[in-house]
């Protein structure tokens, strides 16, 4: 977040671009011609049929079939955060919180958690606001169940990551926080148990969004921290501000020191260690609000996107020491800085951006992840365009061209996923918008509450703002923070849920009529993760290229589903190659539309269950 002009820092340095084609990796196993069965129509573009003229940046009115119905209190998931909001707009209390969604109970069905904040300071150890844990009872019914399950979040919470830590099959919860993070172990049983102690190393900063990952290749799940600014909770920095009977007020990001990020590595029995200094964070602090970790380079090591709020972002490669058999050690990573050399530190204009949410998808399927930034207010939101080879990390800042930009120029966006609305084959985006601050006194220059927008790709990361026409939802001004996304209902369409302040937080159910079939995988790692990180699955005898990764973090301070989603449009099946964590490549073949587990090394599809019943 940015409060003030005149904060931004051009860079001097400027890195050429070469385009190159690429497919789904650096190698492609040969195939027969697609049949016709096996084949995706081209994406149809939105019919435009007038222009608006209230708004010039508002982008032209559409018709659509993207349609998504808003959910609170009725569905039983009632939830509105506690930023502890007194007026002054303290730079703690306006970012908000985040959620995950996940099968805590292992039924098949995915449930939903949303961190949350408490009074200030600290030491009142405030325990009237705890996050929430919301069981899933099928038929977009759900229930709180925090208390029975012992999942109870104190203090001021931010984000959360999920991952199964401890290979037991039941997904554990990692939850950031403005003050003590926590590390929550799921018991397997509908209960959580909280660790303490010298198993879980104390992050003293203030942390954002997170991140399971796999960083050290010893086959176990380790976590990225993303780190904001230095503030106190007992002294916050404040400024004067001219709003008429308020006095100080928060201060803009610039006035706070950066902090350095934190990486805690698996020690292969429950427990983390330290590695950030030994991998080299502690000497590039920055203002990190975004984190996802993915397969940039089709190799398949890992690559960590780090967004950072004012300041340049980051992208690092991981150098990994052999362990050759020693116990797990912090030393044996280290980060390499490559945002620079790859065009994804600063836009195109060489200026470093209040950078917020972040989505790691294929928009232009050409088999490489891409990155799509959230910004500032009068900022716009920024795409790249993954044009890597096997010798290099190329992007290309394609905001322009995208048609992106104008659309975002008047909102402050957090939350974002890349889903395919209507499966038909193209990603879409999803952002959640809101100020950080009430100027509405001032004049109408800048809103506070804002709508929420949703970008339909056309074909080839060529989007139309069709928010007008998606649902009531696109229509309420709010102030959105972090976004998940999942399909709750188990309809084949994707779902998200809205951490929002003030206002209820909402699920997004989607009622797109007209979506095609879709193919939901989920995958188990043997040799690798059980939560693979990383994995890459490509549909065969497919043009354009079909690629889903399976990535750690995204979006802001929220974590979605460890599954992926193919929209598979009118093919009937599908054959896939998955690439694993390690470079393990594995073929299933005529694998249907509907909801499939693979585990690593078994060459076919089994089908997820779903439970048919819910007991309380």
């Amino acid at each position: 977040m940015i409060f003030r002009c005149g904060h931004f820092r051009p860079f001097a340095m400027f890195i050429g671009l070469a385009l190159f084609s690429a497919g789904c990796g650096k190698q492609r196993l040969p195939s027969d011609p697609a049949p016709a069965e096996k084949s995706f129509p081209s994406a149809v573009a939105p019919r435009i049929i007038e222009k608006s003229s209230a708004d010039p940046v508002a982008g032209p009115s559409v018709v659509t079939s993207l349609s998504f119905r808003m959910l609170t209190a009725e569905s039983g998931f009632e939830f509105v955060r506690n930023d502890d909001m007194h007026g002054q707009e303290r730079l703690f209390e306006v970012n908000g919180g985040g959620s995950a969604i996940f099968d805590f109970d292992a039924d098949g069905w995915l449930d939903i958690f949303m961190t949350n904040g408490c009074r200030v300071p600290l030491a009142l150890q405030s325990k009237e606001t705890p996050g929430r844990l919301f069981r899933n009872h099928q038929h977009m019914k759900f229930r709180d169940c925090s208390e029975a399950s012992g999942l109870m979040q104190y203090g001021y919470g931010t984000g959360c990551a999920v991952g199964d830590t401890n290979e037991d099959g039941f997904e554990d919860l990692y939850i950031a926080a403005f003050g003590p993070n926590q590390f929550w172990v799921n018991n397997g049983d509908g209960t959580f148990s909280f660790v303490s102690g010298t198993d879980i190393p104390a992050v003293p900063e203030w942390s954002s969004s997170v991140a399971f990952a796999d960083l050290n290749a010893d086959d176990t799940l380790d976590l990225y921290v993303a780190n904001y600014v230095a503030e106190s909770d007992t002294h916050p920095k404040l400024c004067h501000d001219s709003k008429p009977d308020v006095g100080d007020t928060g201060c803009s990001p610039s006035f706070f020191d950066g902090v350095s990020d934190s990486l805690l590595l698996s020690d292969g029995h429950g427990g983390f260690l330290d590695g950030s200094g030994a991998a080299g964070l502690s000497t590039l602090p920055g203002k990190a609000l975004g984190v996802v970790i993915c397969d940039f380079g089709g190799d398949p090591a890992p690559e960590i996107y780090v967004a950072n709020d004012g300041e340049a972002n980051f992208l690092f490669s991981l150098e990994i020491k052999p362990s050759q058999g020693e116990p797990v050690c912090p030393d044996h990573v280290t980060l390499r800085e490559r945002a620079v050399f790859a065009n994804v530190a600063l836009n195109e204009q060489g200026f470093a951006q209040a950078s917020m949410g972040v989505a790691a998808s294929d928009l232009d399927r050409n088999g490489l992840v891409d990155i799509f930034l959230t910004h500032f207010f009068g900022e716009s939101n920024t795409l790249y365009l993954n044009h890597s080879t096997s010798d290099s990390l190329v992007f290309q800042d394609a905001t322009r061209v995208s048609a992106l930009g104008p659309p975002s120029l008047r909102k402050l966006a957090f939350g974002v996923v890349s889903l395919d609305v209507d499966n038909n084959g193209w990603k879409d985006l999803l952002v959640a918008n809101g100020h950080t601050n009430d100027r509405t006194w001032s004049g109408p220059s800048a809103p506070y509450r804002m709508t929420p927008q949703l970008f339909e790709n056309q074909g080839n990361a060529l989007f139309v703002d069709v928010s007008n026409a998606a649902g009531d939802y696109f229509h309420r001004e709010l102030l959105g923070r972090g976004m998940a996304m999942g399909d709750l209902d188990r309809d084949g369409r994707m779902d998200a849920v809205v951490s929002q302040q003030i206002d209820p937080s909402v699920i997004l159910q989607n009622k797109t009529k007209s979506a095609g079939s879709s193919l939901f995988l989920r995958l188990i790692g043997r040799t690798c993760c059980r939560t693979p990180v990383t994995a890459r699955v490509t549909l065969m005898n497919t043009e354009p290229t079909a690629c889903e990764y399976l990535v750690g973090g995204g979006s802001f301070q929220s974590a979605s589903a460890n599954e992926i989603h193919f929209g598979l449009a009118d093919a009937r099946s599908v054959d896939l190659e998955i690439l694993w964590p390690g470079g393990d490549r594995e073929i299933v073949t005529d694998v249907t539309p509907g909801y499939w587990t693979i585990r690593q090394g078994d060459h076919r599809a089994w089908p997820t269950n779903h439970s048919e019943t819910v007991a309380d």
